[in-house]
């Protein structure tokens, strides 16, 4: 079976094989990155799948009630940790499904690992966190959800202090219960990205960290943009699916494009940072489609900038 290399990832991330550490290096070997391809009546049965995902998917990002769901979602979240004695893989959000297709370097693969999808991003978190929030006072997550990134960065650097910020005070809560409960400095706030409270100051060279979080706005991102220009941290990372980058000449391509228009996720964050470039009033760092993403589309693109 095919296995992912190191070289491979390194391709995946935009990165040099050397970039990696040796906890980088330790997660890969750790995990069994092995996957098969499918035949083509196989293929042709997911790309049906997705279809008719597509035709009859009723979830409206950025709905009224879709704010409900997050605050159950992340108190089923808090329960289990809780339940587990504090253990930190209850943090795992449940939409990482395991046990399904994969999309990889242009199409389907089967993992031979339930947890493919996971562990492949764990890999990468190591290194993006490493390389861009090394020596930082401080990281501020808007969007952090479970907490589950807050941790891993506590982990690679424990002399920062680490903010989770989110709309639902379920989320708040299982944040602030990781930080009492580890050897942690975690703390949880509630903020709203789409209505940013210029009083939360983020403390001089700190980053920030949105991953899988402006995509839940609805392309209502501007806001926020504006809320970091003023408080101009040392550098912003952004992992969000982004459909400027897919090229919908191939089907492939198209049929991500066309879910992520269906759900309604953000659209317009890479060319709005790239105009705001070209104003000069800010530095992108990096741009790297990792092409690698889930059943239905990649929610996985790294986008990261500093303030001018």
């Amino acid at each position: 079976m095919p296995n992912i290399t190191i070289a491979d990832f390194a391709r995946s991330f935009g990165a040099a094989p050397e970039e990696f550490s040796a906890r980088c290096l330790a997660a890969i070997e750790e995990s069994d990155f092995s996957y098969r391809r499918f035949s083509q009546a196989e293929r042709d049965a997911v790309i049906l799948e997705v279809l008719r995902k597509i035709e009859t998917d009723q979830q409206v990002i950025a709905a009224p009630e879709r704010r409900e769901v997050w605050q159950r979602g992340w108190a089923e979240n808090l329960e289990l940790f809780k339940k587990s004695g504090f253990d930190p893989r209850a943090l795992v959000p449940k939409f990482l499904r395991e046990n399904q297709p994969i999309r990889y370097d242009g199409d389907y693969i089967l993992p031979a690992n339930a947890r493919f999808e996971y562990d492949y991003m764990t890999v990468f978190r190591i290194w993006l966190f490493q390389k861009y929030f090394v020596g930082l006072p401080g990281v501020y997550e808007f969007g952090c959800g479970t907490g589950l990134n807050l941790v891993l960065m506590a982990g690679l650097h424990p002399g920062g202090d680490y903010h989770g910020l989110d709309f639902v005070p379920a989320a708040v809560e299982l944040v602030n219960s990781i930080g009492q409960h580890g050897d942690w400095r975690i703390q949880g706030h509630l903020f709203d990205m789409l209505h940013p409270d210029s009083a939360f100051k983020i403390e001089p060279g700190s980053g920030v960290l949105t991953f899988g979080a402006l995509e839940q706005l609805a392309s209502q991102h501007e806001a926020f943009l504006q809320y970091l220009l003023k408080q101009q941290p040392a550098v912003v990372v952004h992992v969000e699916p982004t459909i400027e980058l897919y090229d919908e000449a191939k089907l492939f391509d198209y049929l991500a494009a066309a879910f992520h228009r269906k759900r309604g996720y953000t659209q317009g964050l890479l060319p709005r940072l790239q105009e705001l470039e070209g104003q000069g009033r800010v530095k992108l760092l990096h741009v790297k489609r990792l092409g690698f993403g889930s059943l239905f589309m990649e929610g996985y693109t790294a986008i990261v900038w500093q303030p001018v």
